[in-house]
């Protein structure tokens, strides 16, 4: 069987700016190896006929794996759950809890209740730390901590609510849509949403005078002051890939639901630390490790958090910036993997570029390109064609989960 690797750049804007000469961050940057890619290989767009939600993140991996997310998705709750290797009885959800900064009309606020009057600062907390963080989770546990409401320590702003036995419909919203504005059209909403904001609001009074905080404002950081509950997700089991496929795959990423998605359908994974854009040290550390999966797997996805980069101290990274991030992404991981004396023209390489799920996109349908390179010297036909959302756009839909089937097929 011939080797795959996958890699998947997500959470990439497909929205054209005028910075950019009315062109989107992947049609502008320069990325001489996607193109060379591009140019001898199959180009296309995918995802999952009739579904409505986002096909980005761990949905996409899911798909790609050949799980059917009508059937198989029910939030990234669930995967981020597995991730961490928590457990979920069948009437558990699991929620998505994000220490974020939250700030008033004048300074941080006093912890009182949630309301328009608070606006969203930061929804990475600041860019607090694992260990920072860890204070954090423990303190909300000691005071909130009951027999139906769970909380489970993560890393960095990224942890984990169940809600055992939960009942009751919610209808939760990401931190990332509320970046600059008002929290109070952003606050869980439903049958079942005034437990949440009241846990929300609690872990406000608890977080906002914590010693943590207090020493990241004298160090003149943002404090972590709220937890944010949203990605809910009900239980899963998947069919162990390995029943339907003999295939020996890994998953790399930072991101947990992502590894979760790994983890549920039987793969190996890894879960590496979160790098920021530019860290071209981490880049080359994602390559070199997934070149070295590649030696004892048959598949390996590894999976960029590009979304992650689109913020910086609370604020929206310039396109122009993040083109530089895709750039360096193309040299330092899609260049590095291809020209390696172990996989040039010899493994089949797939990218996959899907929309951030909160960012804008042009009018229509956010669109996920994606190229199959087979190698130059395959059967592909040579052409000028780079991926792009435009190129893509007016192509027929490709059914993601029957993508996977093709790379079982080839020998």
């Amino acid at each position: 069987m011939r080797k795959t690797i996958v890699i998947h750049v997500d959470g990439l804007t497909g929205q054209s700016y005028q910075e950019l000469g009315n062109q989107t961050v992947l049609q502008s940057a320069r990325t001489p190896h996607l193109d060379e890619l591009a140019g001898h290989g199959e180009l296309g767009r995918l995802g999952v006929p009739r579904e409505t939600r986002p096909f980005c993140g761990e949905m996409a991996l899911l798909a790609v794996l050949g799980y059917d997310p009508h059937k198989w998705y029910t939030g990234p709750g669930a995967f981020e759950a597995g991730g961490l290797e928590v457990v979920l009885d069948a009437h558990d959800v699991a929620y998505l809890c994000h220490l974020v900064t939250l700030r008033g009309q004048e300074g941080w606020g006093d912890g009182k209740k949630l309301g328009p009057q608070l606006f969203m600062a930061d929804p990475f907390g600041g860019e607090i730390g694992t260990e920072d963080a860890r204070e954090l989770i423990d303190a909300v546990n000691e005071q909130l901590i009951s027999e139906s409401i769970q909380f489970y320590m993560g890393s960095h702003h990224r942890h984990l609510m169940v809600w055992v036995g939960a009942s009751g419909k919610v209808a939760c919203r990401s931190p990332y849509e509320a970046l600059g504005e008002s929290i109070e059209a952003y606050l869980p909403a439903g049958d079942g949403s005034q437990i949440l904001r009241e846990l929300m609001a609690a872990s406000r009074a608890i977080l906002c005078h914590h010693p943590v905080n207090q020493e990241r404002l004298n160090a003149g950081l943002k404090p972590a002051n709220c937890l944010w509950l949203w990605g809910s997700g009900k239980p899963v089991e998947l069919p162990p890939l390995k029943e339907r496929w003999p295939v020996h795959g890994m998953v790399i990423s930072p991101d947990g639901p992502y590894v979760g998605v790994g983890m549920a359908a039987g793969l190996e994974t890894v879960r590496v630390e979160h790098g920021g854009g530019g860290d071209l040290a981490w880049l080359q550390a994602l390559a070199n490790r997934t070149l070295t999966a590649l030696e004892n797997h048959d598949l390996v996805c590894l999976h960029i958090p590009f979304y992650e980069w689109a913020f910086k101290d609370g604020q929206a990274v310039s396109p122009s910036q993040l083109g530089e991030y895709l750039g360096q992404v193309d040299e330092q991981v899609i260049g590095a993997i291809h020209q390696s004396d172990g996989s040039k023209d010899s493994h089949r390489i797939v990218v996959l570029v899907t929309p951030s799920p909160h960012g804008h996109n042009d009018g229509g349908a956010p669109v996920s390109p994606y190229l199959v390179f087979e190698g130059s010297e395959g059967k592909s036909e040579i052409h000028a064609v780079p991926l792009n959302e435009r190129e893509v756009a007016n192509r027929p839909l490709r059914d993601a989960t029957k993508l996977f089937e093709r790379f079982l097929g080839t020998h």
